[in-house]
């Protein structure tokens, strides 16, 4: 009975302990789940109806100095199919290589671009989806709407438009897929151009749709900043349509111009030939440019170094008269060669022609190398040329829209320098400028010896804060007097070979025809540089043409088109004359 009694007991024992073990077991999981881990899954509860989206920042608009639109952003369509679906969806349809045939055929009907042999092998993939265009025009979203067909969907989103094509293309840049600004403004202002995205976190419902009841925060995203550039839409248009119709008429390989503000540094038209369409630059990418492959998106004006032939003798001229070593009347002998006692090569006029006694301003007229030659090799050495290569920045880059090369020279410090290298600097050989820095030099020698720092962006409007450009000086490179006597040289060689000149106006340019050594005679860069009016310069005119053929000087090649867009400029913006039309009929 005892025995009996006490089993029983312990039994109940052991339950009531089993009970015990089970009930701290339940208490230990629930302090855990709720007060240990309470938060962390309280958090994972209220994520599940939570949903963080990121606010995509509207990139910045691009405006010309006339206020005209640039370069803007659209909504545009992606087109996505779903090979996966689309089998089964018609994975028992007895007619399922019609339905599919008809899918493609409509579908390249609508994207002509999209081939019907590529859609099938998508098709017959497992991809769940795949996207085959995009971003597509209005007209064929509508038309892909009308149509409703199954397993093709459009994704909206906002894609980077240039309203005027290749407009200023070099100038602007593009802005890749996903929203990465190259090259250009584009590239070189991309973080002030692109804001900052915001965010959205809201409660939602089984579908994902946020409730109107729920909670819900965000930070508004911060759109970009609006920049207003230097650039005239219509003196660019003139100017790229002229430069294109140069290029092609002399069958050059390319060609380059700049219109700056003579007394600002304003950039006012900046155009390269070959140029592309940012709007399709993916359709440029095998395209060549000064450089090579690719380099079609490099703008030229600031990228392709070239050997700057005469128009570097103005330079030479400048460093002279500055230091009171020569006057425009200075005279020299000119026997059409000067030899040096290095081995080099002699330096010889054109057509091997000797001048003999000539000044300073006949040198010019003449386009004489061996009188710049003398100049610098005779009477400023290396220690007085070189200084005034630097004031002029050459070497130098002037950040403005990169990228941007900086050319190179030898100087007397230099493994390798000769003498001869003096010489040919002086009338622009042995020596790379960018068109920039050579634009920059006849700036400077228009706007009084003052090289002002040439810039593109003339206001920025970051969100309300307005930053507008103030014409900024650089460095005095030149005396006022040097500048004047210099300019009064370059009227004369213009007069004297009536390349550039027109009714009612003076000009102070000088041409440039540059043989690139080693290469063949007839592969030469023509180019023109100068300034009009010359009494009260507006406008800087630089126009290079690489390797043209129906003609390879610069006076006939790049002439011409110097001229025109003097012309145009001066009616356009209403300069008045500064020539009576008896002096220069």
């Amino acid at each position: 009975m005892n025995i009996a009694l006490r089993r029983a007991r312990n039994r109940q024992m052991i339950i009531f302990l089993l009970v015990c073990a089970g009930m701290l077991t339940l208490l230990a999981r629930l302090y855990y789940w709720q007060i240990l881990r309470g938060q962390q899954l309280a958090r994972y509860a209220n994520e599940e109806h939570l949903q963080n989206q990121v606010l995509n920042a509207p990139r910045g608009l691009i405006y010309d100095a006339q206020g005209h639109l640039l370069v803007t952003n659209v909504v545009r369509d992606d087109v996505y199919i779903e090979p996966v679906q689309f089998a089964a969806d018609h994975q028992y349809s007895e007619n399922r290589q019609g339905e599919l045939a008809l899918l493609i055929h409509t579908l390249h009907q609508v994207l002509p671009d999209v081939a019907e042999d590529k859609l099938y092998r998508i098709f017959d993939t497992n991809l769940q989806t795949y996207r085959i265009a995009g971003p597509i025009s209005p007209q064929q979203s509508q038309q892909l709407h009308k149509l409703h067909m199954q397993d093709v969907f459009l994704e909206p989103h906002t894609v980077r438009t240039y309203p005027g094509g290749d407009l200023a293309a070099q100038v602007l840049g593009y802005v890749t897929l996903d929203g990465k600004g190259l090259y250009g403004i584009e590239g070189q202002h991309d973080a002030l151009l692109a804001g900052k995205p915001g965010s959205f976190m809201a409660e939602t419902d089984l579908n994902g749709n946020p409730l109107t009841v729920g909670v819900s925060s965000g930070q508004p995203a911060l759109s970009g900043a609006d920049l207003t550039l230097t650039i005239d839409s219509n003196v660019q248009y003139m100017v790229q349509q002229a430069l294109a119709d140069t290029v092609k008429g002399v069958q050059a390989s390319s060609g380059t111009v700049i219109v700056m503000d003579a007394r600002s540094g304003a950039i006012v038209a900046m155009a390269g030939i070959p140029s592309f369409d940012p709007n399709h630059y993916g359709a440029y990418s095998d395209q060549v440019g000064c450089l090579g492959d690719e380099s079609v998106y490099f703008n030229p004006a600031l990228y392709c170094a070239y050997e700057p032939g005469s128009t570097m003798k103005a330079v030479t001229m400048a460093a002279a008269l500055d230091q009171g070593l020569i006057t425009p009347n200075t005279t020299l002998n000119d026997p059409g060669y000067i030899n040096f006692h290095d081995g080099t090569p002699t330096v010889t006029n054109w057509a091997y022609k000797g001048y003999g006694a000539e000044t300073m301003t006949q040198v010019l007229e003449h386009s004489s190398n061996v009188g710049a030659a003398y100049v610098a090799h005779n009477i400023l050495g290396p220690q007085r040329y070189y200084p005034y290569l630097e004031r002029f920045g050459f070497g130098q880059t002037s950040p403005i829209a990169g990228p941007e090369a900086t050319g190179s020279y030898r100087t007397n410090t230099s493994s390798g320098w000769t003498p001869s290298d003096l010489a040919r600097q002086a009338f622009g050989q042995s020596i790379l400028a960018t068109p920039l820095q050579m634009a920059l030099a006849y700036q400077t020698i228009a706007n009084g010896g003052v090289m002002m720092r040439p810039y593109l962006v003339a206001v920025v409007n970051d969100n309300g804060h307005v930053t507008t450009t103030q014409p900024q000086v650089k460095q005095r490179v030149i005396s006022a007097q040097t500048a004047r006597l210099l300019t009064g040289m370059l009227v004369s060689a213009a007069n004297y070979n009536n390349q550039a000149t027109f009714p009612g106006y003076s000009v102070a340019v000088k041409t440039g025809t540059a043989t690139t050594q080693g290469l063949p005679t007839d592969q030469t860069e023509a180019s023109m540089a100068g300034f009009a009016p010359a009494s009260n310069p507006r406008f800087v005119i630089l126009v290079k043409i690489d390797r043209p053929q129906a003609t390879i000087y610069g006076s006939t090649a790049a002439g011409p088109l110097w001229k025109s867009i003097a012309q145009q400029l001066m009616f356009y913006y209403n300069v008045p004359p500064d020539l009576s039309l008896e002096r220069t009929n």
